[in-house]
This record gives structure tokens, C-alpha cells and sequence, in this order.
């Protein structure tokens, strides 16, 4: 990605100044027709990767939820106070430590001081926030109540910390547990059972198939060490930079869904987003196809993302929301789509949707203590089996070598 700076007209027929990220000229004008900009110039700064460039301390710093969510209230606490968009971002810029956040506060207070709105300056950011952030941040100044969208935005991103750090720490004992099993096997294999094989091989005692098996492996690993530690780093590279691609993504996704425990509770996180984006957006006042398209892109899920295009091709043909959603009933459940039936009639689809985001944030609760109550046992079975059956091949050869000499 390469930064641009240009000009362009807006519709006022005035002149405004901005930087945008992006990969090509054709993209930044892309972007600016988009927003009833006309482009003057167009000119390359330089790129996000190059030592100096604007966001050169990505390597080193990130935005993160915790970020985001002190900017949103400190921007919204400030605005409300009376204070104009200027003077908030000049105070919060002196009380950010974040340098990455700093950088990206001035260059958007750069911007705005050109005429630029606050909603499309931080756009040119937006692989450091999330689309929700621009989307409420747009339709607040839309509304003219962006003090008001922007602490409706921080309860959002509130509660998508909090459901974040609750899987995380539901899965961080589990993830725990496998890495200590396979550490304490690969020291066995790797140090423990090569020292006793020479043993075996000079008594001549006859090994049984299950002692043979492990020996081979040991053999494998101590090989080369370095050939070990290469395999584990591509391995781990390969299936990060897999699960970024649209096939790897898709069978990540499929596998995960087929599981038992763990589908279901895919399925439930990505229906509280669902239901919380999207009410959060119509709440703020955006159009109902703008909201579901931010709802797609928030949830990070590429089942959804798909049925979620298809229903706002629907949607756009004049089908309802509720009876487009209710061709998907593996993804949105029944009484979702009953729910948002009777939102649609009613005109209270906002209130329905975060209703239902809200107890089924109880129900993921829920979800994640049957997982840990499922994953502890299968792994503590898997680690014992493994362990047993290594103790077992270095027992029964002992066993026999003490009985020739008895």
C-alpha cells in the first residue's frame, strides 16, 4: 500500500487537499468519485513500507480495540463539551502515546483543516480501523448528532472488546494445554528416547512394533534440528498466510463449522455482530443497504459475508429484508429473522436487533463454557494417550531386557 496526497472539487465547487492509502492512482480516484470529489492531482508520497513513510511504525505499533475505543469516547466527551473537531483532535493528538494513533491524528487533522470531513480523513485509514468506525462517524455528520452517534459507537466497540476478550480467555487454557502436551512429547521423542535406543540396539533385545514406530519418529526429529525448527516456521507461516486467502478462509471457515461445540459458537459470534453492527448502523441513520454492507466487512466471516451480499441484491430488487434472510436458515436461526419481521413492521428494527445482539451475547457465554468443558477432557485424554503410549514403548522393552537376565 503507498500513500497519495491530492486535490480535488467538491460539490461546492471548492478546493480541498487529503491523503488517502492505496495501491494505484486509478484506486484514490476511484475512491474520491465515489464521494462526489473530482480529482485535480494526484501524487504519491510514498509507501507504508518504506523507512520515514507516514505509517513507516505499523512494524512496531498497531491500532488496537483499547485505541480506538479512548479515541471514540475522548472525541465524543470533547465534542459534546462544546469543542470543535479541530480542537478535539489537537487535545486528544497531545494526550495519545500511541505513536501510530499520534500519526494518524495529525495527518486527519491535516485534513480536515483542508476541508476535508472527518469521516472520509479517517477512510484514508481504514485498514487501522474498523468499517463501523467510518460508517457511524459518516452518518454523524450526516445526522448533525456526532456527539451522540460517536458514544453509541463506543458502547459498540465496548461490548466487541468485551466479547473478544471472553473468547479469548475461555480458549486461552485449552491452547495452553496443547502446547505443553506437544512440548513435553517433542522433548521425549527428541532427547529422552534416542539416549535409550542406543541401549536397545546393543542388547539385541527384539523391539515390539509400538517401541519401532516411536524410534522411527525419534530418528525424524533428530535428524536435523535445523530441518525441525525450518518445517515448524514454514508450517506456521503457511497456515497464517493460508487462512488470509479466499480458499483458505473458506476452508478454515467450513472445517470449523463441522466441529461439534466449536460451529455452533462460530455461528453464534457472528450473528451478536451481525445483529449489533447492523442495528447500530440503521440506529445512526444510515441506509439500510450501507449498514448490512458495513455488517458484512465487520464480521469477518466469509459465509456471511456471502449470504449477506446476495441479500442486499434482494433487497435492492424490493424483497424484504426478513424474507431475503429467511433463504439462509443455517446461517440466520428463525427467530432472528421473526424478530427482524416484526421490526420491519413495526419501525423497530434498531431496538430488536441490539435486544437480540444482547442475549445472544449471553447464549455465546454460555457456548464457550460447554467448549472448555468439552476441549479440557479431549485434550487431557489426547495428552495422556500420547504420553502413556511413549512411556509404554520405553517400558516394554526394559521389561523385556530385565527378563533375560532373570
Amino acid at each position: 500500500m503507498s500513500t497519495y496526497i491530492y486535490q480535488a472539487y467538491n460539490k461546492d465547487n471548492k478546493i480541498i487537499n487529503g491523503e488517502y492509502e492505496g495501491s494505484s492512482r486509478e484506486e484514490v480516484a476511484t475512491h474520491l468519485s465515489k464521494h462526489f470529489l473530482t480529482p485535480v492531482s494526484i501524487k504519491l508520497i510514498g509507501s507504508t513500507s518504506k523507512k520515514g513513510g507516514l505509517l513507516s511504525l505499523s512494524l512496531f505499533d498497531s491500532v488496537n480495540t483499547v485505541d480506538i475505543l479512548f479515541l471514540v469516547r475522548n472525541l465524543s466527551t470533547t465534542i459534546k463539551a462544546g469543542l470543535s473537531i479541530v480542537e478535539s483532535l489537537d487535545i486528544l493528538i497531545k494526550d495519545t502515546k500511541n505513536k501510530l494513533v499520534k500519526k494518524i491524528l495529525q495527518s486527519v487533522l491535516s485534513m480536515i483543516k483542508n476541508g476535508q470531513s472527518l469521516s472520509l480523513s479517517f477512510e484514508a485509514y481504514k485498514d487501522s480501523f474498523p468499517p463501523i468506525f467510518i460508517g457511524m462517524i459518516k452518518a454523524g455528520e450526516v445526522s448533525g448528532q456526532l456527539d451522540k452517534t460517536l458514544k453509541e459507537l463506543s458502547k459498540y466497540l465496548s461490548k466487541e472488546y468485551s466479547l473478544k476478550s471472553k473468547v479469548k480467555s475461555a480458549l486461552a487454557y485449552p491452547i495452553i494445554l496443547l502446547v505443553a502436551s506437544t512440548v513435553v512429547v517433542a522433548l521425549m521423542l527428541i532427547f529422552v528416547l534416542p539416549k535409550l535406543t542406543q541401549s536397545f540396539a546393543s542388547s539385541g533385545v527384539a523391539l515390539p512394533w509400538i517401541t519401532k514406530v516411536f524410534m522411527s519418529v525419534s530418528n525424524a526429529l533428530t535428524w536435523s534440528m535445523t530441518l525441525d525448527i525450518s518445517v515448524v516456521i514454514a508450517l506456521v507461516w503457511f497456515f497464517v498466510y493460508f487462512r488470509t486467502t479466499k480458499i483458505g478462509k473458506k476452508i478454515f471457515f467450513s472445517a470449523i463449522s463441522n466441529m461439534p461445540v466449536a460451529g455452533e459458537l462460530i455461528k453464534k459470534i457472528a450473528l451478536v455482530r451481525f445483529a449489533r453492527t447492523f442495528g447500530n448502523l440503521i440506529g445512526s441513520g444510515l441506509s439500510v443497504i450501507d449498514s448490512l454492507e458495513i455488517s458484512s466487512q465487520s464480521m469477518n466471516n466469509i459465509n456471511y459475508t456471502k449470504a449477506i451480499s446476495s441479500v442486499i441484491d434482494d433487497i435492492k430488487s424490493g424483497i424484504t429484508i426478513s424474507e431475503s434472510l429467511s433463504k439462509y436458515p443455517k446461517l440466520f436461526p428463525n427467530l432472528l429473522v421473526s424478530l427482524i419481521t416484526v421490526g420491519e413492521r413495526t419501525g423497530s428494527l434498531e431496538e430488536i436487533l441490539i435486544n437480540f445482539s444482547d442475549f445472544y451475547d449471553e447464549e455465546v457465554d454460555n457456548q464457550l463454557k460447554e467448549l472448555t468443558s468439552f476441549l479440557e477432557p479431549v485434550l487431557l485424554l489426547i495428552m495422556g494417550l500420547m504420553i502413556g503410549s511413549i512411556a509404554v514403548s520405553i517400558i516394554l522393552p526394559i521389561y523385556q531386557l530385565v527378563g533375560n537376565f532373570v
